[in-house]
């Protein structure tokens, strides 16, 4: 996506919250690839984003919006230079750089993939790895690895041992 608008909203669509949910899942599901947002800077121009990165509104268009809509990726490609929109060679070159990784990944078999997964723990050294409020991290966790194990992700002995639960990992 880079045209800078939501998925499904923006002019096209409505901006009315959790009305075109099913839309972009739909949508998603039938291309069954990653979204990836690239984007100018339309919001803050190049001088500000060199001197302090990408703030305040313009990262909630950039990063927050599109995550909501299930964006697993976000580069920018520039921002503002003066009443016209200037792209930076570099930004366009590490897009199709992270392409080329999407794609990579995708061609690369489940057992062969490497994922690594972090938990909360804070704060330290008190036992509270693992924890969230109303939420069940152990419960999560293992449903999780069952998942990888089912598409043939390579979750060492945790798939084979009756036994294994989130809660003994966590």
């Amino acid at each position: 996506n880079t045209i800078g608008f939501p998925l499904v909203g923006g002019p096209a669509g409505s901006m009315e919250a959790g009305r075109n949910v099913a839309v972009a899942k739909e949508l998603l599901e039938a291309m069954d690839v990653p979204y990836v947002v690239a984007s100018p800077l339309l919001l803050q121009d190049l001088r500000s984003w060199a001197r302090a990165g990408v703030q305040g509104l313009q990262s909630v268009v950039l990063y927050a919006l599109p995550e909501l809509d299930g964006a697993v990726d976000t580069v920018v490609l520039g921002g503002l230079a003066g009443d016209r929109i200037g792209l930076v060679p570099e930004r366009v070159r590490k897009l199709a750089a992270r392409i080329h990784g999407w794609v990579s990944l995708r061609r690369t078999p489940p057992a062969d993939r490497r994922v690594a997964i972090s938990l909360y723990g804070f704060p330290p050294n008190v036992g509270a790895v693992g924890t969230a409020a109303l939420l069940n991290v152990p419960a999560s966790l293992e449903r999780f690895l069952r998942s990888l194990a089912d598409q043939g992700y390579d979750v060492g002995g945790f798939a084979d041992d009756p036994s294994a639960s989130g809660e003994a990992l966590v």
